[in-house]
């Protein structure tokens, strides 16, 4: 039978291992919602819907987008929706202030050098208005000219949206962000910090 002492001994252990547990769930909830917040401070997710970034982007891709970094050329960007009935566009910085961009014969040149567009779609088929025709404009101070990767579909600063300003770009994805491992991961993460945010609703 056993004696009192070790009930008191098997009483205190089962205390300290239910203490250590509750301080390890406390601490990864600690974490987490540091992590959460730090992302929300640096970063939001959004989802792609829509074939104008084919192939690099498809419908139902989750993007990690960083809210802190400036665009530079060739990075995908999200534009605020002022001209696409308050939706956001997901697209690519392809010329910005100052510079003199040529569409000809189904390329783009960009203060007179043609661009290497390995991210395009179908390759020698960006037109203005279904003609390969030459066509060129200067990007006014202040305003980025942009595009979708499916140029054949893509609704941008070819058609009626022109360009837009810097400041519309509300954020930039990330080159590693956009890997298929990552896109995962990103959906899963997007998943998991809506779910701890309505524990505080």
């Amino acid at each position: 039978m056993t004696d009192f002492k070790e009930l008191v001994e098997l009483n205190k252990r089962k205390g300290e291992s239910n203490l250590r547990f509750y301080a390890i769930c406390l601490a990864v909830f600690l974490w987490l919602t540091a992590f959460i917040g730090a992302n929300r401070y640096f970063f939001y997710y959004i989802e792609v819907d829509g074939p104008s970034m084919e192939d690099t982007l498809h419908t139902g891709d989750v993007l990690c987008v960083n809210k802190r970094e400036k665009a530079g050329y060739g990075d995908v960007v999200i534009i605020e929706g002022e001209k696409s009935g308050g939706e956001c566009l997901i697209k690519r910085v392809i010329a910005r202030e100052g510079d003199t961009l040529v569409i000809e014969g189904g390329y783009v040149y960009r203060n007179g050098e043609k661009l290497k567009e390995d991210y395009v779609k179908e390759q020698g088929k960006t037109y203005v208005n279904s003609s390969p025709a030459r066509w060129e404009t200067t990007i006014p101070a202040g305003e980025v000219f942009y595009m979708g990767d499916n140029r054949a579909v893509s609704a941008d600063s070819r058609s009626s949206f022109g360009t837009c300003k810097e400041e519309q770009i509300v954020g930039v994805v990330p080159r590693w962000a956009m890997s298929g491992a990552v896109k995962w991961f990103t959906g899963l993460r997007a998943d998991i910090s809506a779910w701890i945010a309505n524990l505080f609703r």
